[in-house]
């Protein structure tokens, strides 16, 4: 009997000392920037379409492009007609920007890239059915680190 109550507490001691050691052990946060752009971003995570928030036309919705590989994605249903995109930039400095519009399911409908200051364009969409806009920085191929950058924008469709 003393031989296992003695196990049992070199067993005790063992688990405490572990725990206590892993509660020294600095926390590792492995994608800075990723809970960087959650805490600016009401929308993160939505860097992959089954992730994208549903948005409403005539809405003003906000983000943050907060590094070279951030993809912010956006759902809407739209019937045929007018699509009018508006995009302003909100940060200094203020981020270049590349904008898809994408059929679900049937490829790009319309693509820009950013130019100085806000941005604004018009298109039809073709056909009824799923869409999907796609935020991204312009230097997502560039190795170089870019500056978060904020934006706002509104998307004017028929529903």
């Amino acid at each position: 009997m003393k031989k296992v109550v003695a196990s049992l507490l070199t067993l005790t001691m063992a688990l405490s000392l572990s725990v206590s050691g892993f509660a020294a052990e600095p926390t590792k946060n492995v994608n800075a920037s990723q809970k960087t752009a959650s805490t600016n971003d009401p929308y993160e995570p939505n860097d992959d379409p089954a992730f994208a928030t549903y948005i409403n036309s005539n809405v003003t919705y906000n983000g943050v492009i907060s590094h070279n590989k951030d993809f912010d994605w956006f759902n809407f249903y739209a019937k045929p007609g007018e699509f009018k995109f508006a995009l302003s930039k909100l940060s200094s400095p203020p981020g270049e920007f590349h904008i898809m519009v994408i059929k679900q399911g049937g490829g790009v409908v319309h693509t820009y890239w950013s130019k100085p200051g806000n941005i604004n364009f018009t298109f039809d969409i073709p056909e009824e059915g799923n869409y999907s806009i796609n935020i991204n920085s312009a230097k997502k191929f560039e190795s170089t680190p870019i500056v978060p950058a904020s934006y706002a924008f509104k998307a004017i469709f028929n529903q």
